[in-house]
């Protein structure tokens, strides 16, 4: 099975959103955060069936667009416990320092560490990150990791707001950091990279 994965650079904050389908158009949305018409656009041109929305984590940037997303192909929405009031009631969490309005939606499946998620001829594996958020996780298929902000080209995602724990974001960085070198890390802003050059150069997981 040969699978495609459209990118697309969205919102305030310039945050990546991907889309990942197979030769069958099944599809999977990660982080959806903005631009809810740019990426209806991109699932309607490649005429995909959208299997599963899934959010790394609940920061407004990456969730912007999920309600309107829901509304036009009705797919279930997957997020960690941890950060469903972000999504669930955005004006009591600190919508936006943007000054946006984010429409609240459900959550369908809450993730956990471990859970696999059943997609075309494999599964979505769920890995629990927390330390940007305490509900932040990754979400493996094949040989690419959609790392949100947890893991970025070079950098690590922000672990100085309320909702952040450094000491969690350690320890997940050494988790990701067991991972193959030839897993593509597909980050929540910013460039592509890949596990063994984030090893080799990132100074903080040559720290760990």
């Amino acid at each position: 099975m040969e699978y495609k994965i459209i990118k697309l650079v969205v919102g305030e904050l310039q945050e990546n959103c991907f889309i990942l389908f197979d030769e069958n158009k099944s599809a999977f949305v990660v982080d959806p955060g903005g631009s809810s018409e740019n990426i209806i656009e991109a699932i309607e041109k490649n005429d995909l069936k959208i299997k599963y929305i899934l959010l790394t984590h609940g920061h407004f940037d990456h969730v912007g667009a999920v309600a309107q997303l829901v509304k036009k192909f009705n797919a279930p929405v997957y997020l960690n416990k941890n950060d469903k009031n972000f999504l669930e009631n955005p004006r009591e969490v600190r919508e936006s320092a943007f000054g946006l309005q984010i429409e609240a939606s459900d959550v369908d499946v809450f993730v956990e560490d471990g859970d696999e998620i059943p997609f075309s001829d494999d599964t979505i594996k769920v890995i629990a990150t927390p330390g940007h958020t305490i509900g932040s996780v990754c979400y493996l298929f094949k040989n690419y990791l959609f790392a949100g902000d947890t893991l970025f080209n070079g950098s690590i995602g922000r672990t100085d707001f309320p909702e952040s724990d450094n000491s969690l974001m350690i320890e997940s960085l050494k988790k990701l950091r067991e991972l193959d070198d030839e897993i593509y890390v597909l980050s929540g802003h910013g460039p592509e990279s890949q596990m063994g050059y984030e090893k080799a150069s990132n100074p903080y997981l040559r720290s760990l």
